[in-house]
């Protein structure tokens, strides 16, 4: 039986309170391929980017946020698909297509999570849900986000693969302590991805999904990122040290043996485009 995959748009920038991954995640829905068999979707994200930035219970855009989810929520419950492209957006668009998903595939499943961030703070350590995301999913993170999880993931299920594990801020090192979750560093992952194959076998895993954050990538490898901004400092954060290439022949080699049921990209921000673009807006002769 044919299976149907949905292909949603989702330009949240207010999770990362970023402006920028709104155009991103537009751009990226022109660059992705698309497909007739393909059922495309987009979720509606609200475009006040000037306005005062309200923060509730720790959480900055907090009610805008959780309208948005609902809203992706819907989709999902409404097209019914069997697999889903998500493109990005801030990170926290994966929480409603990954719970979405795990309802479908409650046992043999896996989450694959590339980022250079672990994503499961909590808002008393910073206002950006995005870096909430995966503690949501795990029934932690923020607690109004999370109770909208109805098949929350096991902590045994999920893998961090780029990791910049040497790079965490305190708390999250905390909640590493306390989560316990297994992780592969940009090393372990250079040459093949056996060490992630391996994982996945010893599991017993047949459907996997996963989560790639294009912060995984190096700058000097891959511009389209937030700490590549042109004429800034160096950025404090952890910043990724994979290559395109290491990335997406992980993502195919897990494919060769695993049903991927969910690839989400997000946090693209292809910085030249956009200051070419509102540079040609601002030219006179393309105003009269």
């Amino acid at each position: 039986m044919t299976k149907k995959t949905l292909r949603l748009t989702f330009p949240q920038w207010q999770g990362g309170i970023n402006p920028p991954y709104y155009e991103g995640s537009h751009i990226l829905d022109w660059l992705a391929p698309k497909s007739d068999s393909m059922e495309c979707a987009k979720v509606p994200v609200k475009t006040n980017f000037d306005d005062e930035v309200p923060v509730t219970d720790g959480i900055a855009w907090k009610e805008e946020l959780l309208e948005q989810q609902k809203a992706a929520y819907a989709i999902c419950e409404e097209k019914d698909p069997d697999r889903i492209i998500v493109l990005g957006g801030d990170c926290s668009v994966e929480q409603a297509p990954f719970d979405y998903l795990h309802g479908k595939y409650p046992e043999d499943t896996a989450v694959i999570w590339m980022d250079a961030h672990p994503d499961f703070t909590r808002p008393k350590d910073a206002p950006n849900e995005h870096s909430m995301v995966l503690g949501n999913l795990i029934g932690d993170g923020a607690p109004d986000f999370a109770a909208m999880v109805k098949h929350p993931f096991r902590k045994e299920d999920i893998i961090y693969a780029g990791i910049i594990a040497d790079h965490l801020e305190s708390w999250e090192e905390e909640y590493q302590k306390e989560y316990q979750m297994k992780f592969l560093t940009p090393d372990q992952l250079l040459d093949d991805s056996e060490a992630l194959l391996a994982w996945l076998r010893e599991g017993g895993y047949r459907h996997v999904m996963i989560h790639w954050d294009l912060d995984v990538l190096s700058p000097e490898d891959f511009r389209c990122l937030l700490c590549a901004e042109p004429h800034i400092p160096p950025v404090e954060y952890a910043v990724g040290e994979m290559t395109l290439d290491q990335i997406l022949r992980i993502i195919q080699d897990v494919s060769k043996e695993f049903d991927v049921v969910a690839l989400g990209i997000t946090e693209f921000i292809p910085w030249d485009i956009m200051r070419f673009r509102k540079g040609l807006n601002e030219l006179d002769i393309f105003r009269k």
